[in-house]
């Protein structure tokens, strides 16, 4: 009997990690929510679930060498518990970006109603002309009349300007967090397809997302520093006129431990911009307190200090999530029987050559003509491909590396294919025997990038995504060269994550050899 190894080469593909699963804590002010509390007992019992498997299948691995004649079957059952892990963990990152949705949607939602209104008024309804102190008081500070008189109508037209822009990135946050937990689970689904079709179909969705949050960051970035900016601006300006030098020096230290926050995690995350808005809004939110206590404003203090305790449960660290692109390739180690395997049948089968991953196999020689299959007797699996010269060549097994096949084909010389040699298949290119595979083996390959006078930090982090050992250097006014890669795929790969993240580039692979 002919054993087929199903086996799922891995090529790292980044974008995003998934944090190791721990117990999900709950968020005050959800314990309402029914989904929200049956979603949290079902992750508890998951939790439980995986640990006691793991137990099990860790028990198990400890009595492998005991000899009682058990092996088989306690390796038998080993790899049925890591079947049912495998389902279970994935049933729990499911869970897990159900349950982080609706956190965030919470979060999110309770900052807007408690500081961000939809009725904000414009610079003609608020603006000082009748008496600040009898007009109602707000929960929102900027509508305050109270506030609003102590600024110039150009100053407060800019501030009502920047608090519609909170608006607009409330509203992106929500859409990175729903983009972020459904690459997660792309991810997981992509991890568990039963078949090459359906993984690629999964990692074009996952490259989609990755768009979509690469998109949605850069427009987060681009409204909340302008709305960040045009607010520390402005407050800066109203302390200074009354001299409250005590809350500008507050405020300036607040600023420094926040730029120190962000420089130290710059990168560290899914999106910068995500953590940068996570510090930024907690030094608006400080300084507007206190704007709104030296006013006397009571009910926009209270407002804003909800805020900001809200904001302690705000997500920003959406750690990277890696993708593995798999290849699914079938390794036939060789058997040997005394039996004919081969007849008018069941005719040699040719040999299946893969596009990418790595494919060793033994080479019995390279004929003139057809052979009969009886020359292959007692070899399971045998295959053939025509030459580019016309000769038939044929080879047997098949396996993930070159050193699995050098037991293998030191028999099939004993039984009489003396020229065999080990041939091999690395993203589809051939050599032929052991010289040409360590030629095949030296090929590395470089990236040109044009298009652009310097490379942003985006293309830069994009390139050293999944090969942080790459170099980049300038080869002309508006090129650039990547290098060096060790195999097509993973320059490829370079090549789709530098477009990704500037779609006006153009980007080429080389090869060279070493």
């Amino acid at each position: 009997m002919r054993l087929k190894i199903r086996f799922t080469v891995f090529l790292s593909c980044a974008f995003l990690s998934v944090a190791a699963q721990q117990p999900h804590a709950r968020i005050a002010g959800l314990e309402s929510n029914a989904e929200y509390v049956s979603l949290i007992r079902e992750d508890e019992a998951l939790a439980r679930s995986i640990d006691s498997l793991a137990d099990l299948a860790a028990g198990l691995r400890e009595k492998l060498d005991e000899d009682d004649g058990k092996r088989k079957e306690r390796s038998a059952a080993i790899l049925k518990l890591e079947g049912e892990l495998f389902a279970v963990r994935n049933n729990r990152s499911r869970l897990s970006g159900r349950i982080n949705t609706i956190e965030q949607n919470w979060i999110l939602s309770h900052m807007s109603s408690a500081s961000v209104r939809d009725n904000v008024r414009e610079t003609s309804d608020v603006d000082g002309s009748s008496s600040a102190d009898n007009m109602p008081e707000y929960a929102d500070l900027v509508r305050n009349a109270r506030f609003a008189a102590s600024l110039p109508k150009a100053d407060y037209a800019a501030l009502l300007k920047a608090q519609r822009n909170e608006r607009t990135a409330v509203r992106l946050l929500s859409e990175f967090a729903a983009a972020y937990n459904e690459a997660v689970l792309l991810k997981t689904e992509y991890e568990a397809a039963g078949t090459e079709s359906a993984a690629d179909s999964l990692m074009t969705l996952f490259l989609e997302k990755q768009s979509d949050c690469t998109v949605i960051s850069d427009s987060l970035s681009s409204v909340w520093s302008n709305t960040f900016d045009n607010k520390m601006y402005i407050y800066d300006l109203l302390f200074d006129k009354d001299g409250r030098d005590d809350v500008l020096s507050k405020a300036e230290q607040s600023r420094f431990a926040m730029r120190r926050n962000i420089d130290r995690l710059r990168g560290t995350y899914a999106s910068d911009a995500v953590t940068e808005y996570y510090f930024q809004k907690r030094c608006v939110v400080d300084y507007e307190i206190d704007a709104a206590v030296i006013a006397g404003l009571n009910k926009a203090a209270d407002s804003l200090r909800a805020v900001r305790k809200s904001l302690d449960g705000l997500q920003y660290k959406y750690d990277k999530v890696y993708i593995a692109r798999r290849y699914f390739l079938d390794y036939e180690p060789l058997q040997f029987s005394t039996q004919y395997v081969y007849n008018a049948k069941n005719p040699v089968p040719e040999c299946v050559v893969y596009e990418h991953g790595e494919m060793y196999r033994i080479k019995l020689g390279e004929f003139a003509a057809k052979q009969p299959v009886s020359k292959f007797r007692g070899l399971e699996p045998v295959s053939y491909l025509k030459a580019p010269n016309g000769a038939w060549r044929y080879y047997a097994g098949g396996y993930a590396s070159a050193d699995e096949a050098v037991k293998p084909l030191q028999t099939v010389r004993r039984l009489g294919f003396r020229n065999a040699d080990i041939a091999a298949w690395i993203d589809g290119a051939y050599a032929d025997n052991a010289a040409e595979l360590a030629e095949l083996k030296s090929k590395t390959f470089l990236v040109e990038i044009s298009g652009t006078e310097a490379l942003s930090d985006d293309v830069r982090n994009a390139v050293l995504r999944n090969t942080p050992e790459a170099n980049i250097s300038r080869a002309g006014k508006n090129t650039f060269v990547v290098g060096s890669f060790r195999s097509r795929e993973e320059a490829d790969l370079a090549v789709r994550n530098i477009i990704a993240a500037d779609g006006s580039l153009s980007a080429t692979i080389r090869e060279q050899g070493r």
